[in-house]
């Protein structure tokens, strides 16, 4: 399992790299806004999704699958990939 700092300093890598695609965010302020909640009412409330009624189309299986190295290129994305080492 990683350490925190080797899990910190992914982060950065990570986050560097969304910035440099992306861009930073501009006019946005680097504070979150202060979360207000009603303490009247429940923290969450489920509501159940109604099933619809209709058949659902069949599965299709002769199209060409998609990998995540495909997908990347496919997209002008990247890939990240970790490689365990062995702990032997």
């Amino acid at each position: 399992m990683a350490t925190p700092e080797e899990l910190a300093r992914l982060g950065v890598e990570a986050f560097a790299m969304i910035d440099k695609y992306y861009g930073r965010p501009t006019g946005m302020s680097h504070t979150r806004p202060p979360f207000i909640r009603d303490h009247h009412l429940p923290a969450y409330q489920y509501h159940h999704q109604q099933a619809r009624g209709g058949k659902q189309p069949p599965f299709i299986t002769d199209q060409p699958v998609l990998n995540s190295k495909d997908a990347a290129f496919l997209f002008r994305g990247i890939e990240i990939r970790e490689y365990l080492r062995n702990r032997g």
